[in-house]
């Protein structure tokens, strides 16, 4: 069966949404404080970022971007993409970075961190100048963070050059000696970053994450011992222990890269975040207490799995519809799900041209960084990552534009309340409900219409609603608005709910509130984006009045819009 790819990218991202928690979507809502990140084989210098910010705000759907301080000085290069070596950095060549940074004045991009790999990772645990000089170089880019308005540092923990963090018994030390000293050198290493900047946020690609295994044992050590990052719980340790309290620690679970569905990523949210999960029993229990607080569960949402041949390990296909619509559905649950930050990592393409500070050339892999954009070889995957990212947003977004373009089609009967009256003395094309013991009025006011004069009223009513019902098939996705005016003691909402073909009331657990857009004053606008989920044949639009109790106490409703995406 062929599909409309635009139709269900726009339908699975409110399917994750619904399937996860049924919460409202809102630009006001916490949601909305959610955080997507860009990192990929495109990274960008700061030099980059000072002569191309504006073009890439414009054109990405991410809150933030990583990108790499790299500096020349005496004929060498330094990058923090090379950072975890005893080669010492000067504060004073940081002065260029710094003024690149403060050169971009981001309106989008409001959450941007510096790039550190853990490469090439040769540092001997118990070499004090070695890790003295790292400390200070952390301290360098603790103060860059601070001055730019960075939030703060990416830390990769992978070993692309030498295994820092497998233990490594040739050396004559015990596991639990070495991981004694790395849980000193952790410390050591906050220290350094919070001196500059306290209230860094710290997002690691993973954290104890990496070590699930371990921490599922009834003998962790055993297998830290022979794990390729067994010190690393030590070295998490020693970072909570000097992380002072207005710093954040964000394990991103690059694990996650191949997550289909909502499970997987509830299950490894619970095991980032339980007390008792295998993550927090690789807590020392004195940190058990900043660990809860302080650190924060993120996911690594990998773009290529969606791209890659089905022969390829890394690939999540289309489950019967197109491969980017189960792109949006699982990025919006990594979202949903996540605490604040998810981390989107792609390969193969760029969401920039090419700059001369990448890190990797064409010639590195067959495939990766061919030049082409991520739009040119996924079309519509900047629009999916938008809805993903805040559907109400997206929404409203395509809403205003088709408005302007006299494009929109709104498919509300009597939306302004102009056709006069119907049945029963109520505005046509409505129906209406009160419960026991409500005496109140439905009616038409010619008088008090908010852009033009008619406009339906509520007056008296205890519990009762206007009603207006549609035909829907399953999967459509549409926006829901309406303006109201309140007088009085009176409360006010605007609920969408479900019936089956016969109507029947269905799918309770999707009903959908309205959420108003507009400050507080006379008329407000409220908005949703709502999925039809399986088992509805009508969407039910009610205009709820209630709580008033005399002729006084009023609302009215006006511009009903009901619009099919």
């Amino acid at each position: 069966m062929a599909h409309n790819t635009t139709a269900w990218a726009a339908v699975c991202v409110l399917m994750g949404l619904c399937l996860l928690l049924n919460k409202d979507a809102a630009a006001s809502s916490p949601e909305s404080a959610k955080r997507f990140i860009e990192l990929g084989w495109d990274i960008p210098t700061t030099s980059y970022l000072r002569d191309n910010w504006q073009t890439m705000e414009q054109t990405t759907p991410f809150d933030g971007v990583i990108y790499q301080v790299s500096v020349e000085e005496d004929g060498r290069d330094y990058s923090t993409q090379s950072f975890w070596d005893r080669s010492p950095w000067r504060r004073e060549w940081l002065a260029q970075p710094l003024g690149d940074l403060k050169s971009c004045h981001f309106t989008q991009f409001q959450s941007n961190f510096v790039r550190i790999n853990a490469t090439p990772g040769d540092l001997d645990w118990f070499d004090d100048q070695a890790w003295t000089v790292l400390a200070e170089k952390t301290e360098h880019i603790g103060w860059l963070v601070k001055e730019s308005g960075s939030a703060g540092i990416c830390l990769d923990f992978e070993s692309y050059g030498k295994p820092q963090f497998r233990y490594d018994p040739t050396r004559r030390r015990s596991f639990r000696e070495t991981a004694a000293r790395a849980r000193q050198r952790g410390a050591q290493f906050m220290q350094a970053l919070a001196r500059e900047c306290p209230t860094a946020v710290v997002l690691t690609l993973w954290l104890n994450s990496v070590n699930f295994g371990a921490g599922e044992s009834t003998d962790p050590a055993m297998l830290l011992a022979g794990g390729g990052y067994g010190l690393l719980p030590g070295f998490v340790d020693g970072m909570l222990d000097a992380m002072p309290p207005g710093m954040t620690l964000v394990d991103g679970c690059e694990s996650a890269y191949l997550f289909d569905g909502e499970v997987p990523y509830l299950q490894a949210y619970n095991k980032m975040r339980q007390v008792e999960g295998p993550a927090a029993r690789l807590v020392s229990p004195e940190n058990l207490g900043k660990y809860r607080a302080q650190v924060q569960a993120g996911f690594g949402f990998y773009l290529d799995a969606y791209y890659n041949p089905e022969t390829s390990f890394w690939y999540i296909g289309g489950h019967g519809g197109p491969r980017l619509a189960r792109l949006q559905y699982n990025l919006a649950i990594a979202r949903e799900v996540c605490d604040r930050y998810v981390w989107v990592y792609g390969e193969q393409f760029r969401w920039w041209p090419r700059n001369p500070g990448d890190w990797r050339q064409p010639a590195a892999s067959p495939a990766p960084n061919t030049g082409r954009s991520w739009e040119e070889a996924m079309p519509g995957i900047t629009r999916a990552i938008r809805w993903a990212r805040d559907p109400m947003a997206a929404a409203l977004a395509e809403l205003a534009q088709r408005r302007a373009s006299g494009a929109l089609e709104n498919l509300a009967v009597n939306p302004g309340f102009e056709d006069g009256v119907g049945e029963e003395g109520l505005p046509r094309g409505y129906t209406s409900w009160q419960a026991e013991g409500s005496n109140g009025t439905f009616s038409l006011d010619s008088t008090r219409g908010h852009r033009s004069q008619s406009t339906a009223k509520a007056s008296h009513v205890r519990e009762g609603c206007l009603i207006q019902s549609h035909p829907v098939e399953p999967g459509q996705v549409y926006g829901v608005e309406a303006e109201f005016l309140v007088e009085g003691n009176s409360a006010c909402h605007i609920l969408i709910r479900w019936q089956d073909k016969d109507g029947k009331w269905a799918r309770q657990d999707q009903d959908h509130h309205l959420r108003p857009i507009t400050e507080e004053g006379q008329w407000r606008r409220a908005f949703a984006a709502v999925q039809v989920p399986e088992g509805a044949g009508r969407l039910i639009i009610l205009l709820c009045a209630g709580n008033q109790v005399s002729e006084e106490d009023a609302c009215w409703f006006d511009n009903l819009g009901l619009y099919r995406f």
